[in-house]
């Protein structure tokens, strides 16, 4: 049998936990995603768990295979989808229904679906305040112009 100390198999990759740079688990691995040309791992698909989509990480986002542990370069923002969004006062606008994505993995603005109105906000990256286990705004989205 080949051994190679470098080489790992799918069973080293497949239902081990996905932690982003802070430490928070992300979720359990559950597919690899190979290029059939280069037949190279592309990324990876993480069970975020009940009630939350899958989530797509490219191998550019990961950092190691470790041996209990994926480990990621930086955090996906697909990951914000589904939080809570909230206005400074502390107001209940929505939940993150898209993220629009820029270059690098970074967050050019959000959609929020707003349960009042029943209508989707775009929300701009600066007008976030913060992303955390919610959104916080830094203004009322009746505020903010809609383009």
């Amino acid at each position: 049998m080949f051994f190679n100390k470098n080489i790992i198999t799918s069973d080293d990759i497949l239902g081990k936990d996905a932690v982003d740079p802070e430490g928070e688990i992300i979720g359990v691995v559950q597919k690899l995603h190979i290029d059939k040309e280069d037949k190279n791992i592309v990324g990876i698909t993480i069970d975020e768990g009940f009630m939350k989509p899958d989530l797509f990480v490219g191998i550019d986002l990961i950092r190691t295979f470790g041996v209990d542990s994926i480990l990621l370069k930086k955090s996906p923002v697909d990951k914000i989808k589904g939080l809570r969004v909230f206005d400074p006062d502390g107001k209940d606008v929505g939940f993150v229904a898209s993220v629009i994505k820029g270059r690098s993995n970074n967050v050019k603005g959000i959609v929020v679906k707003n349960n009042i109105l029943g209508k989707n906000i775009m929300i701009n990256n600066s007008e976030i305040k913060q992303i955390g286990f919610n959104v916080i705004l830094k203004r009322n989205p009746d505020k903010i112009k809609q383009e």
